[in-house]
């Protein structure tokens, strides 16, 4: 009886030492997690006013929208000209601009907001898209002529405000856009200040300063032509608008306007960390509805803060982590299913062992894997690429 009790014990080992690999990681993961759990418990700039609760009338949710404290008092002078891209409803009202606005104004940006509409292409919703970005930087061109310093900030109506966002954050931002073109500095054509984290062939990478150091609040994205990153807020500086519109007109539309960035700007696109603003979770998409579900999972505050980080601190790319995450999630979610079956087996005969935790890990291991797969299979394919002779007229 001993042997076999023995023997059922070091069955259950292995299931065991990962339910305290987990409980050890907790922490690590709450600390990933604070800035959208537990607000209060950070730095006065940081510290958020009591939630404003915006009726979202597309979705049928109530979206949570929260402004740090001392938001309002950052300095947004260095943009030349911000825009916000919105579709009105056919009806003609608007709740996603009215939200958006509501969102800028508890950051002082409402004041210099400049607001675009478009009506959707129901022909083709990416055109749509692509054209509402290229009208908003023509209209830029034109009333910022010269070959001087500038610094474009684009909007969509769809943006949420980042649970870390903060004054130092953009000051960051502007020292870095106005150190472009000093001598020895790499080309700084766009600086996301919202960007999808998920596609595949992302990486970050730090951003070395001319003094030898470190960007702290800039990181530079590398990405390949298929890794849509998004266009919900980005500065573009004057090489940059130069450079897409130039494109625009020699090929014009070809595909989505991140994959025109994609292609222009391999090493010259950049990121504010942590990010300004976010993909909201549940506003849905104009133009790929069949995510918004996918969405509403990961856009949120506590998935994306720990995204960003992992990112950020590890330098690898998703195509590394994402595999990697999904053979740690099998792992847990067969060692925690093997673990539920030895405990029922073990409670049938009589013995005292405890249910809950296996129970508990197999439901999350299992259940992010499941998100995994829902998100692979509804993934977009990859963009069809110009023949190399179309690419050299």
């Amino acid at each position: 009886m001993a042997a076999a009790r023995s023997a059922r014990i070091g069955m259950r080992r292995p299931a065991v030492r990962l339910q305290s690999l987990l409980l050890l990681a907790a922490p690590l993961l709450l600390d990933a997690w604070q800035p959208a759990l537990r607000p209060a418990a950070r730095s006065a700039v940081l510290r958020c006013q009591p939630q404003l609760l915006l009726a979202n009338p597309e979705a049928g949710l109530k979206e949570e929208v929260r402004a740090p404290a001392e938001a309002a008092a950052i300095d947004w002078s260095f943009l030349d000209a911000v825009y916000v891209i919105t579709c009105p409803q056919p009806d003609g009202t608007n709740p996603r601009l009215g939200r958006a606005r509501e969102i800028l104004s508890q950051i002082g940006l409402d004041s210099q907001v400049e607001v675009r509409e478009f009506q959707p292409d129901d022909e083709d919703r990416v055109r749509g898209c692509y054209t509402s970005h290229i009208s908003v930087l023509e209209e830029a061109e034109r009333s910022f002529p010269g070959d001087g310093p500038l610094n474009v900030l684009v909007l969509e109506d769809n943006l949420s405000l980042s649970t870390r966002l903060e004054s130092d954050t953009v000051e960051s931002v502007e020292a870095f856009l106005r150190g472009a073109g000093a001598p020895g500095a790499e080309a700084r054509d766009v600086l996301h200040l919202a960007y999808i984290m998920y596609v595949p062939g992302l990486s970050v990478a730090p951003v070395e300063r001319n003094d030898g150091g470190v960007e702290e609040h800039i990181v530079g994205l590398r990405s390949t032509a298929d890794s849509v990153l998004g266009t919900t807020a980005y500065v573009i500086t004057r090489s940059g608008l130069s450079a897409v519109l130039a494109e625009h007109r020699k090929s014009g539309y070809v595909d989505a306007i991140p994959n025109v960035m994609a292609r222009l700007f391999p090493t010259s696109r950049f990121a504010a960390y942590p990010m300004a603003f976010h993909r909201a979770a549940a506003v849905k998409s104009l133009v790929n509805g069949q995510l918004d579900t996918l969405r509403a999972m990961i856009f949120k505050p506590e998935v994306y803060t720990w995204w960003e980080r992992l990112l950020v601190s590890t330098k690898q790319s998703t195509n590394v982590l994402f595999p990697a995450l999904v053979g740690l999630l099998f792992v847990a979610g067969i060692g925690s299913v093997a673990e539920v079956v030895t405990s029922v087996a073990a409670k049938s005969r009589g013995e005292e062992v405890g249910l809950v935790l296996p129970l508990i890990n197999a439901v999350l291991a299992t259940g992010f894997l499941g998100i995994c797969g829902y998100g692979l299979a509804l993934a977009p394919p990859p963009q069809p690429q110009q023949p190399a002779e179309e690419e050299s007229k």
